[in-house]
């Protein structure tokens, strides 16, 4: 299963790959940072049987590129990725052919079985997005004011030394709350930390 992954966000991109990789033993991930990229890759290849497409990509957006995308392998299911959850945006996906719009803080089991249901032809779109009202998500998950920072930090791929000079704290101690963030988010490393903060909504996933 050929799978082209365009995403912007490096360490969601490493996260979202580790997910995928649930849906067969036989998965293949190309991954890229914009459409322009992301083009390159489709005429080099001989078509992938899905593309999962960031919205909020920069130069040209995944809804600005949604056309090309369409030409250049037009068997292949997109679906897209987003932060936002912006019904008019959804409406205007579907309308164009879209197969799905996945949140990018949606659950990974919840993400697989949507996945699942749209590589045998079927649409997915959350129901809370579609039935209610927009509003912030409620997080499960409660980090100190001090963790919060360190994993906005981890987020955008900073080490350890760069997040001890920039918040004024020891080494030692950034370990000790990383250590501490890990065990409450129920991960072993900083990139599934960074995938779960975005699927619990802890920090942005611009």
């Amino acid at each position: 299963m050929k799978i082209l992954l365009v995403d912007d966000h490096i360490l969601f991109r490493d996260g979202l790959k580790f997910v995928l990789k649930q849906l067969g033993d036989d998965v293949d991930i190309s991954e890229c940072g914009t459409c322009t990229e992301a083009y390159k890759i489709i005429r080099e290849s001989e078509g992938f049987d899905l593309i999962l497409l960031d919205v909020d990509l920069p130069v040209i957006s995944g809804m600005e590129g949604l056309k090309d995308f369409r030409e250049l392998d037009p068997g292949a299911p997109i679906v897209f990725l987003s932060g936002s959850e912006d019904r008019n945006l959804i409406k205007k996906a579907l309308e164009q052919g879209v197969m799905g719009y996945i949140p990018k803080t949606l659950s990974s089991e919840i993400m697989i079985q949507a996945l699942q249901l749209i590589l045998k032809g079927g649409r997915y779109v959350p129901d809370n997005i579609l039935n209610a009202a927009n509003g912030q998500k409620q997080t499960k998950v409660t980090l100190t004011a001090r963790q919060n920072e360190i994993l906005q930090l981890i987020s955008q791929g900073k080490a350890n030394k760069e997040i001890a000079r920039t918040l004024g704290i020891a080494d030692n101690t950034v370990r000790v709350h990383i250590s501490a963030i890990f065990q409450i988010l129920n991960v072993t490393n900083r990139t599934e930390a960074a995938f779960a903060a975005l699927q619990e909504g802890l920090v942005s996933p611009y």
